[in-house]
């Protein structure tokens, strides 16, 4: 069916067996472009509150390099070779990890620890609140994305994506590995739900991997999407663990609900069908009322070697001398995805590389990261807990 000229899908109905049915308040597009996008849309505040942080991107893919998981005053970044923690309240700097011998690619934080992974496999691992940590490597190519998560009853585990096309899987803080997942692609991200009960992974191809997660903690791949026609590098669960999004390099985010094999819907960045308006980091608010999904994009084009914010692309045989700006952050209504806000993290005039994106945990705060600052961006509340027929929650 068509509504206001975006074609829709009907959600799937959560009775096993039973016809799909559209929810009346939730209409879904397939495609949601940029000319769907509505400047009278603030579900961030735009104004933001500018942080000192500066954080060190050590990959130019690989842009999830910020995170706030339990106190949304606080967050944690890497900067060259060390991994700390800012109070935004405080304006206090603590150092979690000190003088690695790499410069994270990719960080997490869950259950209490925090890992750094590197672009030849290290690895540091440390538990927050104590003296434990370790350092290690888990073979030669790079750690693209790292996970923490649990099951009730047992110890944390660690999920390690690699270019070697594996998911090593960790027990922490025995470290003693309990899987070792082959895909048919190098890892670039790999998401659990937050119950625990699947997974979802994506690579160097537009495919997409779920897994079922069994009560003994075994996974199985259950199915195989397709995202865009490119290559993904972050995923995302919403918060009741029944929709996914994927970000894909071609600037296209797709979203599944686990109860429909088809695609929920695609979101085109404000930048797309540009070349390259890459789509490099998606969230979830993993909390509350205020169902929203944020995403990060930036653009890329070639240059002359007299600019700055250049990165040097070598390849086996020739190097491309290219640059990234035009950041934008895209906030999305996780309802209905049928409306977004999207905001230029620097002014016209200006580059920005958006490092990451975070929600805080009680999703009432969006911070995102660039290379010289970290904003602040204050989620409007009241216009989230507003629906459209006049009920406030």
């Amino acid at each position: 069916m068509t509504v206001f000229g975006l074609e829709t899908l009907p959600r799937a109905s959560a009775v096993a067996g039973a016809a799909p049915t559209l929810h009346p308040l939730i209409l879904m597009p397939t495609v949601l472009l940029f000319d769907a996008h509505s400047d009278e849309i603030e579900y961030i505040k735009p104004v933001a509150k500018k942080h000192p942080p500066m954080i060190t991107i050590a990959h130019w893919q690989l842009r999830d390099l910020l995170l706030c998981p339990t106190n949304r005053k606080e967050i944690i970044y890497p900067c060259r070779t060390n991994v700390l923690q800012y109070n935004t309240e405080k304006e206090q700097v603590t150092h979690l990890l000190q003088d690695l011998t790499f410069a994270p690619t990719s960080i997490a934080s869950g259950c209490g620890y925090l890992a750094a992974g590197g672009q030849h496999s290290e690895l540091a691992i440390r538990k927050i609140d104590g003296q434990w940590i370790t350092n290690t490597t888990l073979g030669s190519s790079i750690n693209n994305a790292l996970s923490i998560s649990e099951r009730p009853g047992e110890p944390p585990r660690l999920m390690v994506c690699n270019n070697d096309e594996t998911i090593k899987v960790f027990s922490l803080p025995s470290m003693r590995k309990v899987a070792n997942i082959l895909l048919p692609t190098a890892v670039n991200y790999a998401s659990v739900s937050p119950d625990g009960r699947r997974m979802v992974a994506v690579g160097d191809t537009n495919q997409v991997f779920l897994f079922d997660i069994s009560a003994s903690g075994q996974y199985k791949r259950v199915a195989t999407y397709i995202a865009s026609n490119d290559s993904s590098f972050s995923c995302s669960w919403n918060q009741a663990s029944d929709i996914f999004a994927v970000a894909s390099q071609d600037g296209i985010v797709s979203v599944w609900d686990i109860r429909n094999s088809k695609k929920l819907c695609k979101l085109g960045s404000k930048q797309y069908p540009q070349t390259k308006g890459a789509t490099r980091c998606v969230k979830f608010s993993p909390s509350g009322s205020l169902d929203l999904l944020a995403f990060s994009e930036v653009r890329i084009t070639m240059l002359s070697h007299h600019l700055p914010y250049f990165f040097l692309l070598h390849t086996t045989h020739f190097t491309i001398l290219f640059r990234q700006h035009s950041s934008y952050i895209d906030v999305v209504d996780a309802r209905t995805f049928n409306s977004r806000q999207s905001v230029r993290v620097a002014p016209v005039g200006c580059d920005a590389q958006i490092s990451g994106i975070t929600f805080t945990p009680d999703s009432r705060t969006l911070y995102v990261g660039t290379d010289n600052a970290v904003m602040e961006y204050d989620v409007n509340t009241v216009i989230r807990r507003s629906f459209s027929f006049g009920s406030i929650l």
